[in-house]
């Protein structure tokens, strides 16, 4: 009998799904694309925007006073990039000496610079310019080796004569503060002589290719691991045991080594453009098998318990999505993007998570639902058995 339910409720459940997350957009009178330009420019915010300015060391305090003994990164959180003594450039070092006159590049939020004006002198305005022998460059950290170490372990400035003034990751520029842990694609402003640039670019690997490569390595021994875990089975006592299952499985455990990154030379994350493929193909296959199995029994099976079944399936699953609409979007105050994630997430639902996909951008309902999927599939598989022992 809970096969022939099943049979019968699934297919609201999926195109169910499907459609309150289409409707629910215009349900609410939202566009996504302005939602996630908003989200993206909110979360933007939290990281200050770095800039560039100029200042004349008028301080008498910091005359004759070397760049290591000022301790500037730690104290105001600038970063000088280089600095003009008479009419020479020079690429800051620890042991270089400010004088009355200098002028100095520096790098860093608004308040950082602030906080440096207050220490060195006027700001004014323009951009110093490089000499002959020296260069910026934009360079990417592709070498394994690099992952995970932070920033000052590098020491760069002592190794290489360098400056590192900015490091871009997913479109938002961060400080580069010395505890800042490096990941593999980081795009890093350097500033220096073109001799140490080019030590320094093949210390990080600096390959473009590398980042639409793909190791399929990883991504099968994650898949090998995650149907391993899913195989485990954990007895809370009563008759009442849980297991992952495969798709939980592979989830947690895809989730698991996302987080750790990188395991001696194996790094557990897979390009843009192969993400993309694996996800379409995983759902084009999924649909395949749930509509092949599915569409050849569904006449039977309503013949046999009528439209009961399929109502009691469409009530379960159109009132806890719309409860959590209400209460996550009023009560809550959640964006409709990690809404619709949330909800896909809690209903387990990969094909409704892919009709979110389709009417956006963003992947702000992807990281909701990974963050929601574990929760609701444990409950999920708990509750049933809970039920079971209640009512049996």
């Amino acid at each position: 009998m809970a096969s022939i339910a099943y049979g019968i409720a699934y297919p609201f459940g999926v195109i169910g799904v499907i459609l309150f997350v289409k409707l629910l957009p215009k349900l609410m009178g939202i566009d996504l694309n302005e939602e996630a330009r908003r989200l993206e420019k909110e979360r933007r915010s939290q990281f200050p925007e770095l800039s560039t300015c100029l200042f004349r060391v008028t301080n008498p305090a910091v005359f004759g006073r070397t760049l290591s003994q000022l301790n500037i990164r730690a104290m105001t959180g600038a970063v000088i990039s280089r600095l003009k003594q008479g009419e020479e450039i020079l690429i800051p070092k620890a042991h270089t000496v400010l004088q009355e006159g200098d002028c100095i590049q520096a790098v860093g939020s608004e308040n950082s610079l602030n906080s440096l004006a207050l220490m060195l002198g006027e700001r004014e305005e323009g951009e110093l310019p490089l000499s002959h022998t020296q260069t910026i460059e934009s360079l990417l950290l592709t070498k394994k080796d690099m992952i995970n170490k932070q920033l000052g372990e590098l020491n760069l400035q002592k190794n290489f004569g360098c400056t590192v003034t900015r490091v871009r990751r997913s479109g938002i520029d961060l400080s580069p503060s010395p505890e800042l842990a490096l990941k593999f694609g980081d795009k890093l402003m350097v500033v220096g002589e073109k001799e140490g640039i080019q030590a320094v670019a093949r210390l990080l690997g600096n390959d473009v290719k590398r980042l639409s490569d793909t190791d399929f390595f990883p991504i099968a021994m994650g898949i090998v691991l995650g149907v391993l875990f899913g195989k485990l089975h954990i007895s809370f006592g009563g008759g009442m045991t849980f297991s992952p299952g495969l798709t939980g499985g592979v989830l947690m455990m895809a989730l698991f080594l996302s987080a750790i990154g990188k395991t001696g030379p194996i790094m557990w994350s897979m390009s843009g453009p192969a993400n993309q493929l694996l996800r379409q193909l995983g759902l084009l296959l999924f649909l395949a098998e749930v509509g092949t199995s599915a569409g050849k029994t569904l006449v039977a099976t309503f013949q046999e318990s009528g439209f009961l079944l399929f109502g009691v399936g469409a009530l379960v699953t159109l009132v806890p999505m719309l409860l959590a609409a209400i209460v996550g979007r009023w009560v809550f105050k959640v964006s409709l993007l990690d809404l619709l994630g949330t909800i896909t997430g809690g209903m387990t639902s990969t094909p409704g998570l892919a009709a979110a996909d389709s009417m956006t951008d963003s992947n702000i309902p992807g990281v909701a639902y990974a963050t929601v999927y574990p929760i609701a599939m444990v409950f999920l598989i708990l509750f049933i058995q809970l039920i079971a022992l209640v009512i049996v």
